[in-house]
């Protein structure tokens, strides 16, 4: 088994391998799942599936950030969480998609938060984003209880998308007792 990048209370990032397919493919064989990515609430394509699988596991060899395997501590595949570097707006953009079944357990948020420390605590970057499509609400309280804070408004892949921010000294001043976040 591969070492995690990242464990919680109740969850663990691992790295994935070309052999995961079968659980991305799943993962995204949801429509509501692929809502607010591309390609919208659509069944994602197989070649797709494979193109994203092969750039998180060169992206996790090549830079050691990427989008990991999401699974229970007891080993249960229920998603993908991490990074991808986005050049316009540039930085590390921090991302995640659950399997449906996974929602509303707050997964997301335990997970995103855990991801935050890891960033500012393991890479020299001053700051990180996340961005949602405009009218999926879900997604910034995630963001927002990840500590991100709105930043603006920006079209992206022709939707409108809110786009969150945190500052590696605004992740510090959220630690300092009294200032808790």
């Amino acid at each position: 088994m591969n070492t995690p990048i990242l464990t919680t209370g109740r969850l663990r990032l691992l790295p994935f391998s070309e052999d995961d397919f079968p659980l991305l493919q799943d993962l995204h064989s949801d429509p509501e799942v692929n809502r607010y990515l591309s390609p919208g609430p659509a069944i994602m394509d197989p070649e797709e599936v494979r193109r994203r699988l092969a750039n998180y596991v060169g992206d996790h060899r090549g830079t050691g950030m990427s989008k990991w395997k999401l699974e229970t501590i007891e080993g249960a595949f229920i998603g993908r969480a991490g990074f991808s570097f986005e050049r316009n707006p540039e930085g590390y953009e921090l991302g995640y998609s659950l399997k449906r079944s996974a929602w509303g357990q707050g997964y997301a948020s335990e997970i995103a938060r855990a991801l935050v420390g890891w960033f500012f605590d393991t890479t020299q970057n001053d700051h990180m984003l996340a961005y949602a499509v405009a009218e999926h609400k879900a997604s910034q309280r995630v963001m927002q209880k990840a500590g991100l804070r709105f930043w603006r408004e920006i079209r992206k892949h022709g939707l409108h998308c809110r786009f969150y921010r945190i500052t590696r000294r605004q992740y510090l001043q959220s630690l300092e007792p009294g200032r808790g976040g």
